[in-house]
């Protein structure tokens, strides 16, 4: 018996089964390549700059740009299914990319007026990896500018609203992924985090991120904020979704010596570790004096979420070590961003014909936007990637991570659970705070999963965090599954069906 295909909330496998003719659309024909992409075209020209009262009464503007060889690409990808089937994992998975993937055919622009036109020669190496896994880039999602600010701060499209209200941020700096991707503008989608970028708005949109052990994703060919705290990585409805597609992002690339580690470890697929009953026996500590609801500023409605998603882990078979205490942890991130910002930019921009040749170049233009210009003038100031000072803290950030680790070596925790935010999605300007730095800071690897809603008028989404060490998402995916399938908190905004 076959059931109806439906876009909303179609997930990977949905897809692969629409083009079996195991679903089937309304005029009861099997999908193709085309029509999902028309699919989705049509409802983000539709919707993205509408203006739903109901909603909000703000446009969501979260697309940049639609990839131009996107009907050519989806007929090649039909063509090859006619012949041998589906080409790969993520055979015609519409990807929406963050822009700062580099992309051969349209150009990547960090959502900045700055870089109009910007052209890159090739795909970066991610990229390419989801088209050998036969994904299709379907556009570029707005973010906010250079990936330099926690909310949506940009010369393309200003702001980014969460389809949950529109009035609220969606979130930096991946906010356009996520906004479209709560949104069903894609199938799925990337962001990248330095400190809370693919975590923060996915919190903010009841979405999936995962932020992995940097090194597991290559750098190249995305536009740096910092290489040494920067990861690309998924954002998606759902934890199986994120698996996938991390499967087809992940890999060793003799360009990003960071994936060249020795102590690096990828399984063949991610997918192995969803297991329902993954919590049951497993230990989790609570975090809450730092990244946690005892965290001065943290609103109720994340206090009541985040409450009851350990009720709910320890229904599932976890137990809790509440709280945990880790009192010589202290923050990195912030001194790292401004300093590697213009060096590791300017990498970036030399490395082809760039509309600017540098980022003093960027700064000089005076065309970025006033709050990411004064942090820009700001990191130029402050640039030091060579001082002993910076290689110390390069080094008391290894020291941290092991700090962290070893803890919970001791205390025998499968992961840390925490809240990735202080409050939900908050007008832009308004300070909502996270907890992004533990992760970043450690460079551990982290997954953020639905938890639950605020309860306003129009209820914003929040999050839960679970991270746990290095190479270890297979774990993290596992943990994120299990509470995803007891749970099922991830719903559509109401006002884009």
């Amino acid at each position: 018996m076959t059931g109806e295909f439906k876009l909303l909330e179609a997930t990977i496998d949905d897809v692969h089964k629409a083009f079996a003719g195991q679903l089937i659309q309304e005029d009861g024909t099997a999908l193709t390549c085309v029509e999902l992409a028309n699919l989705y075209v049509n409802r983000i020209s539709a919707l993205d700059t509408a203006i739903i009262p109901a909603a909000g009464g703000l446009p969501l503007n979260s697309m940049v740009s639609i990839n131009p060889l996107l009907q050519e690409q989806a007929q090649a990808l039909d063509d090859a299914y006619a012949q041998q089937g589906l080409t790969g994992p993520l055979h015609c998975v519409p990807v929406i990319l963050k822009d700062l993937y580099d992309t051969k055919e349209f150009p990547t622009t960090a959502a900045s007026a700055t870089l109009q036109g910007s052209q890159p020669p090739d795909d970066a190496f991610t990229v390419k990896r989801m088209r050998e896994h036969g994904a299709l880039i379907l556009g570029k999602a707005s973010m906010t500018e250079f990936a330099y600010f926690t909310q949506s701060y940009n010369t393309q499209t200003f702001r980014i609203g969460t389809p949950y209200d529109t009035t609220r941020d969606a979130g930096g700096s991946s906010g356009g992924t996520g906004a479209s991707i709560a949104a069903n503008f894609g199938l799925v989608g990337t962001g990248s985090d330095t400190c809370a970028s693919v975590r923060l708005p996915p919190s903010n949109n009841s979405l999936v991120g995962v932020r992995s052990t940097v090194g597991l994703v290559s750098q190249d060919g995305l536009v740096p904020l910092s290489h040494t705290l920067d990861v690309g990585g998924p954002m998606t409805r759902t934890v199986r979704d994120a698996a996938l597609l991390l499967d087809a992002m992940a890999g060793v690339d003799p360009a990003d010596a960071k994936t060249l580690d020795a102590t690096r470890v990828q399984p063949q697929t991610y997918s192995a570790f969803l297991d329902a009953g993954a919590l049951k026996g497993k230990r989790l500590g609570v975090l809450r004096s730092y990244g946690g609801t005892d965290a001065i500023g943290t609103d109720p409605a994340v206090v009541a979420t985040f409450s009851q998603a350990l009720l709910d882990l320890q229904a599932a078979g976890a137990t809790l070590v509440d709280p945990i205490d880790l009192p010589e942890f202290e923050s990195l991130s912030i001194l790292l961003i401004p300093r590697e910002f213009a060096d590791h930019l300017d990498e970036y921009l030399a490395s082809f014909n760039a509309p600017h040749p540098d980022t003093q170049s960027i700064f000089l233009s005076g065309r970025a936007h006033p709050v990411i210009q004064a942090l820009i003038g700001a990191s130029l100031a402050l640039r030091d990637t060579e001082s002993a000072g910076y290689q110390q803290t390069l080094a008391r950030r290894v020291e941290l991570r092991k700090y962290v680790e070893d803890f919970m070596n001791e205390n025998k925790l499968d992961a840390l659970v925490y809240p990735p935010v202080l409050r939900p999605a908050m007008e832009t300007g308004m300070t909502q705070g996270d907890n992004c730095e533990f992760g970043s800071t450690t460079g551990l690897p982290s997954i953020v999963v639905p938890a639950g809603f605020s309860e306003d008028n129009r209820p914003r989404p929040v999050g839960v965090e679970f991270l746990g060490r290095r190479w270890d998402e297979g774990t993290l995916f596992g943990l994120a599954y299990a509470y995803e399938q007891k749970t099922m908190h991830r719903r559509p905004p109401a006002f884009y069906r």
